[in-house]
């Protein structure tokens, strides 16, 4: 009979789980949330900008992007660049950064920046570029994907205004 209710204890004590059932494992090994990932507080040049803004950058010039990730937790960011509304693919991105682990030098936590420029219709973003043959540039869609290690995703995306650089 002690046999019985211990088998008995045993299987009412695994039928109820623990905490960790609704979260995953990062690849760090940590328990990351899984509630969904929303990126937060997106800056170009230091000012908040929201979803379907309009930027404005100079060409020729560098501007630096900014986000917030929900999470410090290891994560992805892909930055695109979309022309005449075509949705973010691997045709049009422009770089993809591991973050949120300190050996990411670029975005070690859940604050991460790159900077970038446009000049001779190519956008380029800290280690990567992807040229454009778009030559009316009010088209221009700057879109930020990020995605935590469950695959769960924000896009962010912009409207990109470039400005001629006056300056010459």
């Amino acid at each position: 009979m002690k046999n019985f209710s211990l088998i008995i204890s045993i299987l009412v004590l695994s039928a109820c789980g623990s905490d960790t059932d609704e979260k995953a494992l990062d690849i760090n090994g940590s328990i990351a949330d899984t509630g969904g990932f929303t990126l937060q507080n997106v800056r170009f040049d230091s000012k908040d900008y929201y979803e379907e803004e309009q930027v404005t950058v100079t060409e020729g010039t560098s501007f630096e992007v900014q986000w917030v990730s929900p999470t410090s937790a290891s994560y992805k960011i892909d930055l695109y660049l979309s022309t005449n509304g075509v949705v973010h693919s691997d045709r049009n991105k422009i770089i993809g950064l591991k973050c949120g682990n300190a050996s990411f030098s670029l975005c070690p936590n859940a604050t991460g920046e790159v900077q970038c420029g446009i000049d001779d219709n190519k956008l380029s973003c800290s280690i990567g570029s992807k040229p454009f043959q778009q030559k009316d540039l009010s088209s221009l869609r700057f879109i930020i994907r990020g995605c935590d290690v469950l695959n769960s995703c924000d896009v962010k995306t912009f409207n990109l205004s470039v400005q001629n650089n006056t300056g010459n």
